[in-house]
């Protein structure tokens, strides 16, 4: 899997440096002002897709179940181009000079990620504890009085309401969704998980028979 995803910003192919799961020179995503007005920027992206909320938690590094306790909304511009592979460097075969204007671009344009601070109340699956506050980014947000905005993306948001994520690690990066429609659940006052997109999965049940799927599916894994 590649943890970098090829963006069009008006037009431009850039190399965003905020992880995305699965995503290839082949699979990439696009982004283009809105016709909406210049205030609005739309952002149109490829995830990878799951078919059946298992395949979501195998493919999970980490599933847990918190509340939003702070947000901030940052922009992600390019790592330097390195190698010669266009999955890894979308760059890869530009001259000096085109490499050069490649990136001028990108920073005019750059990508608009909120990364939320979630306080852990569950630890479903993965590496992270009860207690734990990790962060999770996720695409768009307002920045300097623009919105940016995701089509498929529902932003986290505080308030107290609990949340069942199913997360991919980038290593010191944040944790992002595998799938930001397939990926992210919130949790009603009963403990049931219910998808926030429609294109979510149904039938998800309570937290406790969540977490009894997820353990046996990381059973599974060592054996």
């Amino acid at each position: 899997m590649n943890a970098r995803r090829n963006v069009l910003v008006a037009g431009t192919a850039v190399l965003a440096a905020f992880a995305a799961v699965g995503c290839s020179a082949e699979n990439s995503s696009h982004a283009a002002k809105a016709a909406a007005g210049p205030d609005t920027v739309t952002y149109h992206a490829d995830y990878p897709a799951y078919s059946s909320l298992d395949d979501v938690l195998k493919t999970s590094d980490a599933v847990v179940e918190g509340t939003v306790v702070g947000t901030r909304v940052q922009k992600v511009l390019p790592d330097a181009p390195a190698g010669d592979n266009p999955a890894t460097n979308p760059q890869a075969g530009l001259s000096p000079a085109e490499a050069k204007a490649a990136r001028k671009a990108a920073e005019e344009n750059p990508v608009i990620v909120t990364v939320s601070k979630v306080k852990v109340t569950r630890a479903l699956a993965g590496k992270v504890a009860v207690g734990d506050t990790i962060e999770v980014s996720q695409l768009g947000g307002t920045y300097h009085g623009v919105a940016y905005q995701d089509e498929d993306t529902t932003l986290l948001a505080k308030g107290g309401q609990r949340y069942v994520l199913m997360l991919a690690a980038h290593g010191k990066n944040p944790y992002d969704l595998l799938n930001p429609e397939q990926a992210l659940y919130s949790v009603k006052a009963d403990g049931t998980v219910k998808a926030v997109s429609v294109n979510g999965f149904a039938g998800a049940g309570k937290v406790d028979q969540l977490a009894a799927k997820a353990g046996r599916i990381a059973g599974s894994r060592t054996r």
